[in-house]
């Protein structure tokens, strides 16, 4: 038989990342220190801003390094609880399984 195999191109399955953070925090990031620059038009304003931008890059970056979709495995590991108490049961239904034979 022959081995029938499709090439994956990397591109599709790269994260997205912006300026070496992920794409959508970045992003907001950038929403949030145009806030303070733009709309509050004062120097502290502007000084805070640049400084929010800065160092939240500088986090978002680093955090793409450990990890490229870093928030999505966040609100992923949110759904779980932190402790799953057994439990057992002596009336617990009985699972069959059923093996096909490959031919």
């Amino acid at each position: 038989m022959d081995d029938i195999s499709a090439p994956i191109h990397r591109s599709l399955i790269r994260p997205q990342l912006l300026l070496g953070g992920e794409r959508e925090l970045v992003l907001m990031l950038a929403v949030i220190a145009g806030i303070f620059i733009l709309m509050l038009f004062s120097w502290w304003a502007f000084f805070t801003g640049l400084a929010l931008w800065v160092v939240g890059i500088f986090f978002l970056v680093r955090a793409a390094k450990h990890d490229p979709v870093l928030s999505t495995t966040f609100i992923r590991h949110l759904a779980y609880r932190r402790f799953y108490p057994a439990a057992a049961t002596p009336f617990a239904s009985f699972r069959t399984w059923k093996y096909k034979q490959k031919v």
